[in-house]
């Protein structure tokens, strides 16, 4: 009878990763794991939605004042339920802590294709509910963020800035659910709310962590 040799822990755990094609490729440098705010798995993840982010069936709609936002069906957005509130508005956490950490950057390009979009320079492949308030790294919240608004900003800039806002309410007291659920249907509700905070105050979250 032939000997079955054991696979030492760590190739073994690595052999099982391979399954999960989202969890083959760590981000470089041992950051995954190493959050500074303690509590955080890297790679954890909770969906909205049933997505299936693969097959390039995917298409993108029109939210308020016909912004882009991405299909629900690919993309309903993910959250990460150990980067609670506390967490992501401790002053120590930073989302290098999960960037990365459950997709890598040849998974993530994938989603041009079930979206059937040519990368532009205007494109940014964005975190639908954004890694600054307890985003996922996984592909069903990960979708390709394209074009121009009429004055000449691209879309992703313009999400850039709901992203800080909305991780600053959070932060002073808007409920995540709402928040994360918000972002996910329409990130676009939140722009002119977004625009007239940051006019007024800063938009920087470090401002607003503890």
């Amino acid at each position: 009878m032939k000997r079955i040799r054991r696979l030492p822990i760590a190739l073994a755990i690595l052999a099982g990763l391979a399954i999960h094609p989202q969890k083959t490729v760590l981000a470089k440098g041992g950051v995954c794991g190493t959050c500074p705010v303690s509590g955080v798995v890297s790679t954890a993840t909770q969906s909205l939605g049933a997505g299936t982010p693969s097959g390039g069936t995917c298409s993108t709609g029109k939210g308020a004042n016909g912004y882009p936002i991405p299909d629900p069906k690919c993309t309903p957005g993910a959250f990460n339920p150990t980067v609670t509130v506390a967490r992501f508005g401790a002053r120590g956490f930073t989302t290098k802590c999960v960037r990365d950490c459950l997709t890598n950057g040849k998974q993530k390009a994938a989603t041009y294709k079930s979206y059937r979009i040519s990368q532009n320079p205007s494109c940014e492949l964005d975190h639908l509910v954004p890694l600054e308030m307890g985003g996922a790294d996984s592909l069903d919240n990960i979708w390709p963020q394209c074009g121009q608004a009429p004055d000449g900003r691209n879309y992703k800039d313009i999400k850039d800035q709901v992203e800080q806002y909305l991780a600053i309410q959070v932060v002073l007291g808007m409920d995540i659910d709402q928040a994360r659920s918000g972002v996910a249907t329409d990130w676009s509700q939140y722009i002119s709310a977004a625009e007239a905070f940051c006019a007024a105050q800063s938009c920087d979250i470090q401002t607003y962590r503890k």
